[in-house]
């Protein structure tokens, strides 16, 4: 079982309570994981420039590819430690106010996770 730091998921701050450090572990540690990955850009981190979704590439074009975009997101989902299978998966893309939400659930291995994320 994997134990790692919480962050708060509207700000990605570390969540302190009463001075102390706050904790998450299994299905809270994955998701939190997912929402992490999720908001990893491809090549962000230089020590690693392999890692992350190719929004710049794919996603934050001039019309983008419905199709890839959702299979670069269901990918990263699929491919996170912890993840059995994704149960349900939808986008929304809000033109006029330009935010990109996705909305999922899956199967892991500590249980069901339900996600909506505002990925942009």
């Amino acid at each position: 079982m994997t134990i790692d730091l919480g962050l708060s998921t509207s700000t990605g701050d570390l969540v302190v309570n009463n001075f102390d450090l706050t904790l998450v572990d299994s299905t809270d540690q994955i998701a939190q994981n997912l929402a992490i990955r999720l908001r990893f850009f491809l090549a962000e981190w230089f020590l690693d420039i392999e890692s992350g979704i190719p929004y710049y590439q794919d996603i934050l074009i001039k019309a983008p590819n419905q199709f890839r975009v959702e299979s670069v997101i269901k990918e990263e989902i699929i491919n996170t430690d912890g993840i059995v299978e994704i149960l349900s998966f939808s986008t929304n893309f809000n033109e006029r106010d330009r935010k990109f939400t996705v909305s999922f659930s899956c199967d892991s291995v500590s249980g069901v996770i339900n996600l909506e994320l505002e990925l942009l």
